[in-house]
């Protein structure tokens, strides 16, 4: 198949309907919805002990929910495409804070996997959001805006982590659930007054399937499944890796994680976003060389983290690898949206969450913990160190076809 030409979208911003402006309320409930994924990770040891379970038995326990989580996030893109994100962005708010919430009330560990699987909810609300963000804003403030919002997955990631390894000693990981749930029904009942277009404009273009087959595309999602396996062996064993091998105090390990959730997760979200932007206004790919940089920078930091063991060594090392591995979630959506015309932003957002979820998400924690259950958690994560550097040199090449096509 001969390459589909690829560009930028068109510079005017979809006129939006009255209603919460987007951004400020699409922040907050990103905010919830990595609390919600990742406050489980914080009381893997807890639950753990509750069901009798092996470290690769855990690490189905996020495996289940973002395998879920992918199969959504690629049926909700073209439905977004046809009714509109908002009602897609209420029904999975919705859906996720009530499976949540029955988290912390099961019986047993199949059921607890059953009501993780209900990732569905975060998965329907992924691209939609994506996809309203980049309609809402204008592309040369896209990466600034995407950046913003992610901060609210960093944030709420770094929030989950924290309050899972807080709370679960302290009041039990079941109550640790409802913390997590509780709020996400008020945000459902928000959205449904977001403002947002009933549907995104329809111009005459190529299939769909021409934009999904593209190399370009096909490397940017490979890069991103490669980013989204290493990103997801560190969050699901970082608990483990600070207290269990590093020895740190849960109380430690908390105020680390805060301060490398707040200024290398959230300042390196919101770095990636802006230079992101600049580099594209000076010359196309400028998001994907963004993310292909960072990722090729935070390798060596990253690796030598790991084999360290001198507590300050090690935190600074980390942090260091955290920020340039930040970076990504800033510019990530942006690049798709510059892959395909915007009757079919949701389809191409879907495609490629599915893509990173189900093919990097979904084996990291069952893999790393394979790998862990032989060696140490520490050694296991090289290989989320191996992802990054593959990631970094195919947003690199990304980048460079992105400057060499014509727009479409």
């Amino acid at each position: 198949m001969t390459a589909v030409p690829l560009g930028v979208s068109p510079p005017t911003p979809v006129m939006r309907s009255r209603g919460v402006p987007p951004l400020p309320l699409l922040t907050l409930i990103n905010f919830f919805n990595y609390l919600d994924r990742q406050i489980v990770y914080g009381m893997t040891p807890y639950i753990e002990a509750t069901f009798g379970l092996s470290k690769a038995q855990v690490g189905w326990l996020a495996g289940v929910n973002l395998g879920v989580f992918a199969l959504a996030s690629l049926i909700s893109g073209p439905i977004a495409d046809r009714i509109g994100p908002r009602k897609v962005i209420f029904a999975g708010i919705l859906v996720w804070s009530i499976a949540t919430i029955g988290s912390a009330l099961v019986p047993s560990f199949p059921l607890l996997l059953l009501c993780r699987a209900l990732g569905i909810g975060e998965g329907a609300y992924g691209p939609s959001a994506n996809t309203l963000l980049c309609a809402d804003a204008p592309p040369e403030k896209r990466g600034r805006a995407l950046g913003i919002y992610n901060v609210g997955m960093a944030l709420g990631g770094t929030a989950g982590l924290i309050l899972g390894t807080l709370l679960a000693p302290r009041v039990g990981w079941r109550h640790a659930f409802w913390v997590a749930g509780a709020p996400s029904i008020l945000l459902a009942l928000a959205s449904a007054f977001i403002a947002a277009p009933k549907r995104l404009a329809r111009p005459e273009a190529l299939p769909a399937r021409a934009y999904l087959l593209a190399p370009t595309y096909i490397l940017a999602l490979a890069g991103g499944i490669l980013a989204t396996f290493g990103a997801s062996a560190l969050i699901i064993w970082v608990r483990q890796l600070l207290i269990e091998e590093r020895h740190f105090s849960d109380v430690v390990a908390s105020v680390y994680m805060l301060f490398v959730g707040i200024a290398c997760g959230a300042g390196g979200v919101i770095a990636g976003g802006y230079v992101g932007d600049a580099w594209t206004r000076r010359r196309r790919g400028g998001h994907a060389l963004t993310i292909g940089v960072s990722m090729l920078l935070a390798v060596p930091f990253g690796a030598a983290a790991l084999l360290v063991t001198w507590h300050p060594l090690f935190m600074v090392l980390t942090a260091i690898a955290c920020f340039f591995l930040s970076v990504y979630n800033g510019p990530a959506a942006a690049i798709v949206d510059e892959l395909g015309p915007p009757q079919f932003a949701a389809t191409l957002q879907a495609v490629f969450m599915f893509g990173i979820q189900f093919l990097g998400n979904t084996p990291a924690g069952p893999a790393v913990g394979k790998l862990a259950d032989h060696s140490t958690v520490a050694i296991a994560l090289q290989a989320a160190v191996v992802a990054f550097g593959l990631s970094g040199i195919l947003f690199c090449v990304v980048a460079r076809r992105q400057r060499l096509e014509p727009p479409y």
